[in-house]
């Protein structure tokens, strides 16, 4: 007898997997970011090297994520590769393989891990230190056994400057940085520049424009690079991928002597901790910002008022901190 005749066949989702991360991604579909595309790839093609052949079912799928957790893999590593099997599942018009025990996975990883589980939360960053970046970013620096000239460190810094401007005045996520062209840049106002975004993770399908305003060292940053590069209208903003986006955010950030953990999302909820400081209600900071929804401004600005054009005219005046009574 064939002892492989009770087998049954991969499905679609399961031969997409085996296929390695570009098949997993055709099946996310187009209505999503490029950056969620490129996390869920990725999630689904470590899923489906661990599975090596076996059935992406709801068992194998809570021992993935238990075998996540033991690597000291966060809850929200775990939470992504759930919604991108989720999501690959209804690509391929299948029934999603997670079900009770995912759940109770879940459950135990969040319950178990520590506060300090995965690599750690960024820190917001503050109209303060958006300063000293912008201040410092175009010196010199050691790569490597080499420093940098004076010419190759400015090229550089231009760049990360205008990168630190947009993730903090403009609120932009990585993939939008990325995906900036300088059409959508206008420079033309003396005392601000207006940055349109026109696709977004919450707005994929680009069925709306979320208008960004960036003013004082920020804006400065913009006109700096776009004055040095004397770019096409069509050219990228700053003509790197996400990762490297991410990278040259943090390397800035620690050349400049900042603390903690730093990505580019640190620039999105310092900007609605400065908002809010600053007396900003919550539908400024959602607007100014790009938030679909304004509860989550709650969770980097509890103190957020409840009542288009904060940036203008919040950031160039001092926050009131706690400390100040």
């Amino acid at each position: 007898m064939d002892n492989n005749s009770s087998v049954s066949p991969p499905t679609r989702l399961e031969a997409a997997l085996g296929a390695g991360a570009a098949a997993a991604a055709k099946l996310i579909g187009q209505a999503s970011s490029p950056h969620t595309r490129a996390a869920y790839g990725g999630a689904l093609q470590k899923l489906g090297g661990w599975l090596d052949g076996r059935p992406l079912d709801d068992r194998n799928l809570a021992a993935y994520l238990r075998t996540l957790h033991r690597a000291g893999r966060a809850p929200a590593t775990a939470a992504l590769v759930v919604s991108a099997v989720r999501r690959a599942a209804r690509g391929a018009r299948e029934l999603a393989p997670d079900g009770a025990l995912t759940q109770q996975a879940l459950d135990e990883i969040r319950r178990r891990a520590p506060a300090s589980a995965g690599r750690g939360q960024t820190r917001g960053l503050t109209a303060e230190e958006c300063d000293t970046v912008l201040a410092t970013c175009c010196r010199p620096r050691r790569v490597g056994s080499r420093v940098e000239n004076e010419a190759t460190a400015r090229r550089r810094g231009l760049v990360d400057g205008a990168i630190v401007a947009l993730v903090f005045h403009g609120a932009l996520r990585c993939g939008e940085v990325a995906a900036l062209c300088w059409t959508d840049v206008d420079l033309s106002a003396s005392d601000e520049v207006v940055v349109t975004v026109r696709r977004s993770k919450t707005n994929p399908l680009g069925e709306w424009a979320s208008v960004r305003h960036l003013v004082g060292g920020c804006a400065a940053a913009v006109r700096r690079l776009h004055a040095a590069l004397s770019p096409a209208t069509a050219e990228l903003v700053i003509g790197l991928g996400i990762t490297q986006i991410n990278r040259r955010f943090a390397a800035a950030c620690a050349a400049a002597g900042l603390e903690g953990r730093r990505t580019t999302h640190g620039g999105r909820a310092g900007l609605a901790m400065e908002l809010s400081a600053r007396g900003a209600s919550a539908r400024e900071v959602q607007l100014a910002g790009g938030w679909k929804d304004a509860s989550v401004i709650a969770r980097y600005a509890p103190s957020v008022g409840s009542g288009g054009g904060a940036v203008n005219r919040l950031m160039q005046r001092p926050a009131k901190r706690e400390s100040d009574g």
